[in-house]
This record gives structure tokens, C-alpha cells and sequence, in this order.
């Protein structure tokens, strides 16, 4: 066959597979009715296991590599749980404010929860549609997704506009410094904190982290959970004061091990385009988050670094291990070195994260 004849082969293979995908799509949509009228949950891990299976079984006796067959696995899988979360929209009928709903975590926030039925305005200068931060006093629930810095404020803003029975949540990165805002507004009042482990680019919850900070208010947790719950995501929930140990290394550490990757790469002498010529796999794994982590708001990452209450530890452990590492690969015996190595490995060992 000619080049255009087999290019054409494959369009309609291409058009099948998309054809398929709609139809296995339509039989979730269908089987998440079912799970709705059984009160049973979306996602069900064994079952989301088994399908793996499949696929690297079928994939294997067709020739497939276990990478496609997993990226298949896991592309049908996402869109087989959305489409069965989708079927909770119009089941909400709650009213909400999202205060800085024009933002970008903000406007993530107030479309999941349009689309979870409920009825939402957006506070926000930025919105050409904005209300007054006073009709949060006739809502079921209130966001403030607005900067670190200004959350405090706003709280204290909104304590003498909202009842004891209108459910409040921030959504800022570190609680520190609206801690003891939040606890002491919880012992009053409907509130609780959350932080979605995720940026505004995520299509859904699905394989998402989204934390509930416990300030004080059973109730207020029990509500955060009811609107982010059987959407496909993970909701851990902890109480308030662990939540920024744990940022000072998923967020403080990794931005800082990127931005010190990147600087010295700005620091060689060698252009990124001259590096992309000789990039090894390891290099060009990480490039994406670390082109993702230079491009963000640097003030955002700036209070992340500086406004968390636990950052002399996780810098003092950082600087440890970036002088260990220095002085093991210097030295002329590599039982140092490897003793590193073999730490990380005994560390990730068993993990199914990766």
C-alpha cells in the first residue's frame, strides 16, 4: 500500500478506537447509575486494579509495550470515573460564595461546584459579574481562595457577616498564618480548611490529593468532605496543626530543590537549548515540573517558603543532605555514596506511588 493509503488506515483506526472509548464511556455512565441507586461509592480500587490487569495482559498478547497498555489502562479508567461523577451534577442545590472566584484556583473551585448542582457567585474585583462580599450572609457555604497574606482579613471580614451555620473554608497553600484565625472562628462557627493538593489545570478530581484540616468543628469537616467526596479524588483529613510540617517538604522542598536545579542551570554558561541536545532520560523526566515550578507566581512560592512556621527544619535536613551528598561524591571510597543510594532505595521500597 501507498504512504496516504496506510495513513488512512490508520485515521480509521483512530476513529474506532475514539468510537469504542464513547461506548465503554456510555456503559460506565450506566453502571454509575446503578452505583448511585445502591449508595455504592465511584471508585472502587480492586476493580480499578483488575482493569490494569487487563490491559497489560490483552496489550502483551498483542505485542503491546506495558507502558502503553498502562497509559490505556489508566486514560480509560479517568474517563470512565468522571463520566459516573458527572452524573452527581444537579444533586447539590446549595448556595455558595467563592471569594476570588476570578483567580485561578478560585474559578477551578467555583466550577466544580457548579457542576456538582450547587448555585455559586463569585467576590472578586477582577469579575465583571462581582456581588458584595455581604451577600455571603444569605449562602450555605463560603471559599476564600484569595492570597496567603490577605486570608486573615477576609476571615476576619466574613465573622461578622456569616451565621453560625454557614459552612466556611479557605483554600490557602500554608495555615500558619490563619491559624489561630480558623480556630478561633471554629469554636463559633461552621469552619474548617482545605487545601487541594493541585493546580487549576486539573480536568477533575480523579487520582487527585485534596486535604481537610480539622480547626475545631466536627461539623464543618463533616460538609467540606460532602462536597469534594465520590468525585473520583483522595481526601485525607488532619488536624490543623499538622497540615504545615507536611507542607514544608511536598511543597517547601520540592519547590526548593527545583528552583536550585534551575538556577544552577541559568548559573553553567550553557544555554537550555544547548543542554536539550545531550539531555539524558533522567534530565528530561523532570523537566516539565521544573519549567512548571519557574513559571509560577513568585511571590505565591515566596510566602510558601518563608510564611511556613516548620521551614528551619526542613532547610536544616536539606542542607545536610546537600553537604553529605557533596562530600560522599568527592571522596575517593563510594561506601558513602552508595549508603545514600541504598537509603533511598529501603525508603521507596513497597511504595505504589510511582
Amino acid at each position: 500500500m501507498e504512504l496516504d493509503a496506510l495513513r488512512d488506515e490508520i485515521r480509521k483506526k483512530d476513529e474506532e478506537i475514539a468510537r469504542l472509548v464513547a461506548e465503554r464511556t456510555g456503559i460506565a455512565r450506566e453502571i454509575g447509575r446503578v452505583k448511585r441507586r445502591e449508595g455504592l461509592p465511584i471508585r472502587n480500587p480492586s476493580v480499578e486494579a483488575a482493569v490494569v490487569s487487563r490491559y497489560l495482559e490483552n496489550g502483551r498478547s498483542h505485542g503491546l509495550s506495558d507502558e502503553a497498555s498502562r497509559n490505556l489502562a489508566s486514560a480509560v479508567i479517568k474517563e470512565a470515573v468522571d463520566a459516573e461523577a458527572a452524573l452527581l451534577t444537579g444533586a447539590g442545590g446549595l448556595k455558595a460564595a467563592v471569594i476570588g472566584g476570578a483567580g485561578k484556583m478560585g474559578a477551578w473551585t467555583a466550577s466544580f461546584l457548579r457542576e456538582s448542582g450547587h448555585d455559586v457567585i463569585v467576590i472578586d474585583p477582577a469579575s465583571k459579574d462581582s456581588h458584595d462580599i455581604s451577600e455571603c450572609a444569605g449562602c450555605d457555604v463560603v471559599v476564600v481562595s484569595v492570597p496567603i497574606h490577605s486570608t486573615d482579613a477576609v476571615l476576619a471580614r466574613l465573622e461578622g457577616i456569616c451565621s453560625p451555620d454557614i459552612l466556611v473554608f479557605d483554600l490557602t497553600s500554608l495555615k500558619t498564618p490563619v491559624e489561630r484565625r480558623l480556630r478561633e472562628m471554629a469554636s463559633r462557627m461552621k469552619v474548617c480548611s482545605v487545601h487541594p493538593m493541585f493546580g487549576p489545570s486539573a480536568s477533575s478530581l480523579y487520582g487527585r490529593n485534596l486535604i481537610i484540616c480539622d480547626c475545631g468543628n466536627p461539623k464543618a469537616v463533616e460538609e467540606a468532605e460532602a462536597l469534594f467526596a465520590d468525585r473520583g479524588g483522595n481526601i485525607r483529613t488532619m488536624d490543623l496543626s499538622s497540615h504545615d510540617s507536611y507542607m514544608s517538604y511536598v511543597l517547601g522542598l520540592t519547590h526548593a530543590v527545583n528552583i536550585a536545579l534551575f538556577t544552577v542551570l541559568e548559573r553553567s554558561g550553557y544555554s537550555f537549548e544547548d543542554l536539550l541536545t545531550v539531555s539524558s532520560t533522567t534530565f528530561s523526566k523532570g523537566l516539565d515540573t521544573n519549567i512548571s515550578v519557574a513559571s509560577e507566581d513568585p511571590m505565591l512560592y515566596y510566602e510558601i517558603q518563608h510564611m511556613n512556621s516548620h521551614r528551619d527544619e526542613m532547610w536544616s535536613l536539606f542542607s545536610k543532605a546537600v553537604e553529605d551528598l557533596r562530600e560522599r561524591s568527592l571522596s575517593d571510597d563510594p561506601a558513602g555514596f552508595v549508603e545514600l543510594m541504598d537509603a533511598g532505595r529501603r525508603y521507596f521500597a513497597g511504595s505504589d506511588s510511582r
